[in-house]
């Protein structure tokens, strides 16, 4: 059976896991197999990634690549494409290599614009690690949604962007911050669900009633988000996964693909209230229904 090689950065994801379910799907329609393994994120995984698949694709059991977030660039694009057989990236752009991805700056100005429609003045934007290779381009392409939907609507971002890796105690612990001040924002733009929930976790430690004193917004529609009543922008990453796999097959020639995104109105968004920096408790049922999500998504981390 011929193997097609799928670099990730993390391994137990709900992200990861959806969307090697729709590329395992679109491979095996083809009779291949997908061998998936770990780079961690670090500054060596590009070159890490290049290296190995350069040698994998040199040998006849190997039709192809999808690597997984890895922006690959102008000589690691030279090594993998060397052997002749076809590439493709999934998230970020990169020089000579066909992509699929999300538009994030478009999805966060979506995001930003949701919530400056429900009157909101003073909003957020937990985004991820500036550091991270993985995560670069999203982090990058969303904060520049969120910057340009606020500068469109005249509204000011001091110290409106911080900074959080996607676990959940991290953003707990960056979203604490933000929230404790007296001039807390009376809403948060969340880089992904996961970094989400620790926006609700906070506000739950501290006594904010979501949305009364605390909209949240994320991105992904991540498993747990129902449950939690999260307002966000709606992916499909098994989608994502079967785009890639059909690209890399010949199934189809566009090499940039956007996979679209939508708003999903849950109970997480809420114009603000008057007086919005009070802090009363939130209902038993909110709370329940955080702390569920919460659980289910450190259980999956």
């Amino acid at each position: 059976m011929a193997i097609v090689s799928v670099p990730v950065p993390y391994a137990g994801k709900w992200y990861f896991e959806s969307l090697l379910r729709g590329l395992r799907a679109g491979a095996a329609a083809h009779g291949h197999e997908l061998e998936v393994w770990v780079e961690p994120p670090g500054p060596a995984a590009r070159q890490h990634v290049a290296a190995r698949l350069e040698a994998q694709l040199a040998r006849p059991e190997y039709v192809g690549a999808v690597a997984v977030h890895f922006r690959l660039q102008g000589e690691q694009v030279e090594r993998v494409t060397r052997p002749g057989k076809p590439v493709v990236l999934i998230g970020g752009r990169s020089d000579g290599l066909p992509t699929v991805r999300l538009d994030d700056a478009a999805i966060a100005r979506d995001a930003t614009q949701h919530l400056i429609d429900l009157g909101h003045r003073q909003i957020a934007h937990l985004a991820g690690l500036v550091t991270a290779p993985d995560d670069i381009t999203i982090r990058a392409d969303r904060v520049r949604g969120y910057s340009e939907a606020m500068s469109a609507a005249g509204l000011e971002m001091q110290a409106a962007v911080r900074a959080s890796s996607f676990e959940l105690a991290d953003a707990t612990a960056a979203a604490m911050s933000l929230l404790s001040g007296d001039d807390r924002p009376t809403a948060v733009f969340a880089v992904v669900d996961e970094v989400a929930y620790g926006v609700l976790e906070a506000a739950r430690r501290l006594g904010l009633a979501v949305p009364r004193d605390v909209s949240v917004i994320g991105v992904d529609d991540h498993e747990a988000a129902a449950a939690a009543g999260l307002t966000t922008m709606r992916q499909d990453p098994a989608a994502v996964g079967r785009a890639a796999a059909a690209r890399l097959l010949g199934e189809t020639a566009d090499d940039d693909q956007v996979v679209p995104a939508e708003l999903v109105l849950r109970t997480s968004t809420a114009p603000p209230r008057n007086g919005s920096g009070g802090r009363d408790r939130p209902g038993l049922l909110g709370r329940l229904l955080r702390r569920v999500a919460v659980e289910r998504s450190t259980a999956r981390t």
